[in-house]
């Protein structure tokens, strides 16, 4: 019996988020040559990489337009003649900009529709109403055909590293399936050289080319994710809660990561979570969904400064923190009573 690869962040090290953090965010520490530090490396912290300016996101600059977007899922009755008696409304109206270069945040309660709405405009789902515009192009319409080019352009990074990972097939087959089928790889000696450049990228052992998914640790599971989504040089990521089934010493390693890809890499970044604190380091601008709807968007620095929406200051309220008055703080800066 094989055992697991340990991933390289453990317990204590610069990677490990620190509890005393305000609102829990991860705490990195600046590496430097003379600390042993390897620039560039997603097994340590990378402050190098510089937040997107906002002043030079235009209006006129998004890379993605969601415009009004609808999803309904059926509630039928009958055996052999179903009908249709009512609708489950997962998403209900929900419009937002992706600007190109930026990390945009989707965050929300558990069930708000978030997951949805990323499948969504990955065209895994079909949205019942409503405008998805992609670098110019409506593609809520889109046939299974039409869509061929688009994948290559929009690319996700699943919750969960070990369902979203064939059990049977090695990690070459996996990084290398959309070399494949996008026909991007000449012989079979090209397409292993692609994927373990990239298995380089995100900080995997090439050598480990042949090994499955039950060998490694859940942190290397999802950066195998993450280099099969790079695979096809994507234009926009989707990540979807991408550290939330994850140790919180492993957490940092793996954002840090995706920060260092899209400086590199030029990604726009959808990033979706429930972790307020993981949203505020990683997030230009960032949306609150709720019940299927967004009912606050603003820069993260103005949201979690002056929170506008009850359900917003509700969520910010609910982050432990170990100060315990902290919380008695902020609800005295914002004039409400601790309950």
């Amino acid at each position: 019996m094989s055992s697991a690869t340990p991933d390289p962040g453990t317990a204590g090290s610069p990677n490990t988020p620190d509890p005393t953090t305000p609102l829990g965010g991860p705490q990195v520490e600046e590496a430097s040559p003379s600390a042993g530090g390897v620039i560039g490396d997603p097994t340590v912290a990378d402050t190098s990489v510089p937040a997107v300016r906002r002043d030079t996101l235009g209006e006129g600059d998004n890379i993605l337009q969601v415009r009004d977007l609808r999803k309904e899922f059926p509630i039928t009755k009958g055996l052999l003649f179903k009908r249709q008696v009512d609708a489950v409304r997962a998403v209900d109206g929900v419009s937002f900009d992706v600007r190109r270069g930026e990390t945009f945040g989707l965050v929300g309660e558990s069930g708000c529709g978030k997951s949805t709405t990323a499948r969504m405009i990955c065209r895994l789902l079909d949205p019942t109403s409503g405008q998805i515009d992609f670098d110019g192009t409506d593609i809520a319409g889109l046939s299974r055909k039409q869509l061929v080019p688009f994948r290559r352009d929009v690319q996700m990074v699943f919750q969960d590293p070990y369902s979203s990972l064939n059990p049977r097939q090695t990690i070459g087959s996996i990084i290398g399936a959309p070399l494949d089928i996008h026909g991007l790889a000449k012989g079979d000696g090209e397409r292993k050289r692609k994927v373990q450049e990239l298995m380089d990228l995100v900080g995997l052992n090439p050598e480990h080319y042949n090994r499955l998914p039950h060998e490694f640790s859940g942190g290397q599971r999802q950066r195998i994710g993450i280099a099969r989504a790079i695979a096809l040089s994507p234009k926009l990521l989707i990540a979807d809660e991408p550290v939330s089934a994850l140790d919180v010493s492993i957490q940092a390693q793996i954002l840090n990561l995706l920060r260092r890809l899209q400086r590199d890499l030029g990604l726009s970044l959808l990033f979706i979570a429930h972790d307020l604190s993981v949203v505020r380091y990683m997030c230009d601008r960032m949306a609150v969904m709720y019940a299927g709807e967004i009912v606050e968007l603003a820069t993260s620095e103005e949201l979690y400064a002056n929170p506008s929406h009850p359900y917003t200051r509700a969520l910010l309220d609910a982050v432990p923190t170990p100060d315990p008055d902290a919380r008695a703080r902020r609800l005295a800066e914002r004039g409400t009573a601790a309950v």
